[in-house]
């Protein structure tokens, strides 16, 4: 059992949404058996992700934990399993967001087995492309994880925006169907499966050479919200009401960020890296742009979607520097940065679910009504902007004064957007000061449920105290 676990990681969100999909539709499916099954799903990753850490040594880099498993007899296929403490705590900090998500389900979850079975098949194929180590299970994964977000957005998403689907599945094909080109040159030129991290030694002529890395490159930006592919995901997020198909929608980006993070800068071939510069020029570009947008648009959803764009940028900036030391670094920003967005997606959902049942959508200053829905949006909005008692903040910090020791007017520009939206995200705590509401309606509103609002308390002792120690969750 002990040489299965990586497989259970990826295993137990499949079974979980087997069983949901299949299971006997009742009248009380919605608040009792997917309730059930999601949460003790996610609970079970996480005791078992939290086990994984106990059987590494937490101070070194690189995978330290390998299984192999053959996919086929004829074809000489591998299929490989890896795990490090970035890929760990990435998957820790997805999973813990979907448990923090769990609690809340019953509100969010209608009487389709729609949404359980594909947050559990997401769940399940975004940990598989988390410790994927060969490039062909890697693409499989890859391919494979926007699925259950297309399904999603068609049913979730606002009518008219069909269209944008449409353009989003297409450039989600297109980069599949690079990246399964790049991976059969790959593939033929060592006649066989290869480890990622033996991706840089391939030898292949020049043409060849660009053009697989290209086809990597274009394939992980398409997943990404930079230009031009910025715009498919802003009109999508604006759509989606559902807190969780929002976090989903979120997290697709890191699909990209950590494509690149796997391939850059440790194994691209020299030819490609030297292209770097330009492409900062362009990350550099969306930020300031959408960060700029963002302050006057009203939409908050918009502003959360801009910031968690921005610190995307910011980590891939950090991924492209001729350096690889600011790994784990990324990896800690990067577990906080995941549980801050899906509280705060959570307690502006529970906001705008009571505006819509009062009709409150003229009157600002609603949070001042409820007390614990406005302590979480203020706490965590100034946890995701730099409270400086989080590890967003201290790891964030390191990551800039590298991007400025790399060049001066590029870590000038990064401190801008950051600066901007996070302006953006301040305007909604002016919200909280404004007594305009009627005092009639304080009795009328429902304020953040105590067990979700002590769910999200102990998301801040979490990072809290990963501030002074990263990994104190490792025993």
């Amino acid at each position: 059992m002990s040489e299965m676990l990586l497989l259970l990681v990826v295993l137990i969100p499949l079974i979980g949404a087997i069983f949901t999909a299949t299971a006997k539709h009742t009248q009380n499916y919605a608040t009792n058996n997917v309730y059930n099954v999601v949460v003790w799903v996610l609970l079970a990753n996480i005791s078992l992700i939290l086990y994984i850490f106990s059987l590494i040594d937490t101070s070194k880099t690189g995978i330290q934990l390998v299984e192999k498993y053959n996919w086929l007899e004829i074809l000489p296929i591998d299929f490989l399993l890896g795990a490090d403490v970035f890929s760990l705590l990435l998957l820790l900090g997805i999973n813990l967001s979907f448990l923090i998500a769990g609690f809340s389900l019953k509100k969010y979850t209608d009487d389709s087995k729609l949404l359980p079975t594909s947050e559990l098949l997401f769940i399940g194929l975004l940990n598989g492309y988390m410790l994927a180590s060969d490039i062909i299970s890697f693409y499989i994964f890859f391919a494979a994880v926007s699925i259950p977000l297309i399904v999603l957005i068609s049913n979730y998403g606002k009518q008219y925006k069909k269209n944008i689907l449409v353009r989003f599945s297409l450039y989600n094909l297109i980069g599949a169907l690079l990246l399964l080109c790049a991976i059969i040159i790959m593939y033929n030129s060592k006649s066989g499966n290869i480890p990622l991290n033996t991706a840089g030694n391939l030898h292949l002529r020049k043409t060849v050479e660009y053009f697989v890395w290209m086809s990597l490159f274009i394939a992980f930006m398409s997943r990404m919200p930079i230009w031009p592919f910025h715009y498919w995901i802003s009109s999508i997020n604006s759509t989606l009401r559902n807190p969780i198909v929002f976090i989903i929608g979120n997290l697709i980006p890191l699909v990209g960020l950590y494509g690149f993070m796997r391939f850059w800068p440790n194994t691209v071939a020299e030819s490609i890296a030297i292209y770097a510069p330009l492409f900062d020029v362009i990350c550099i570009f969306t930020m300031l742009f959408i960060a700029l947008v963002s302050l006057s648009h009203k939409e908050f959803r918009y502003k959360i979607f801009a910031y968690t764009t921005v610190y995307y940028l910011i980590y891939l900036i950090g991924v492209l520097l001729p350096t690889s030391g600011l790994k784990m670094n990324i990896g800690y920003s990067l577990f906080s940065y995941v549980i801050i967005i899906t509280v705060l997606s959570f307690t502006l959902s529970h906001i705008e679910k009571e505006q819509k049942r009062l009709d409150l959508y003229s009157l600002k200053g609603i949070l001042c009504r409820m007390p614990r829905a406005s302590i979480c949006l203020s706490l965590f909005i100034l946890a995701g902007i730099g409270l400086p008692v989080t590890p967003l903040f201290w790891n964030n910090f390191i990551i800039i004064s590298e991007i400025f020791n790399y060049n001066l007017t590029l870590g000038i520009l990064v401190i801008l957007a950051m600066f901007l939206v996070g302006l953006a995200l301040l305007e909604e705590l002016y919200l909280l000061k404004d007594k305009s509401s009627a005092p009639h309606i304080l009795s009328e509103t429902k304020d953040l449920p105590e067990t979700e609002f002590f769910v999200y308390v102990g998301c801040l002792i979490i990072l809290f105290f990963s501030f002074f120690k990263p990994l104190w969750f490792v025993f």
